[in-house]
């Protein structure tokens, strides 16, 4: 079983197995990964809160027959201000809905993992102007043209928004509520 280590941000967790779970990572070296947490739902889980939707973790994990297994995860980030204000989270589950629909398993894509890093860290910026709303919309402004440009898929004049939508084949409007 090789074991290798990598930074990630976690997308997304459900339940797996009796105590575990199956936990969405986008990675720095690999794309998007899903893994399996053994014991992730214990309360004495060495995992805490560590693989919570944002987190910002450095990870070893070893190969799996279908599954890779999370041994071990360090949070390097929390994105703590993010999690406090009901506009900055809405906004970054917008960034991570994305960021899911929009990559596929194992396509290694660095912009894709620095876009969200860097779009997760602008919303959790604690200045005093601007607050709330504002830096919501500029937060969403920076990462849908940044996105649409990682994707080729940038045009002037053009919502990003409606150019996410179609990439995607869903409107993401509803998304951004």
């Amino acid at each position: 079983m090789a074991v290798y280590k990598t930074q990630g941000i976690v997308l997304g967790s459900r339940p797996f197995d009796e105590a575990g779970k199956l936990v969405t990572l986008l990675t720095r070296d690999y794309g998007k990964i899903r893994v399996i947490a053994k014991g992730a739902k214990r309360l004495t889980s060495k995992f805490g809160g560590r693989l919570e939707v944002f987190t910002l973790l450095e990870m070893s994990l070893a190969e799996g027959r279908s599954l890779d297994i999370l041994s071990q995860a360090e949070a390097l980030e929390w994105f703590g201000p993010l999690r406090r204000d009901p506009e900055k989270l809405s906004a970054g589950f917008y960034f991570v809905r994305i960021i899911d629909r929009a990559t596929v398993d194992h396509q290694k894509n660095f912009d894709l993992f620095r876009l969200l890093y860097y779009s997760l860290k602008k919303l959790s910026e604690e200045k005093a102007v601007p607050t709330g709303r504002q830096a919501r919309e500029d937060a969403i402004k920076y990462f849908e043209s940044n996105f649409l440009k990682v994707e080729g898929l940038f045009r002037q004049k053009i919502a990003p928004d409606i150019l996410i939508g179609e990439h995607l084949g869903e409107d993401v409007r509803p998304w951004k509520n």
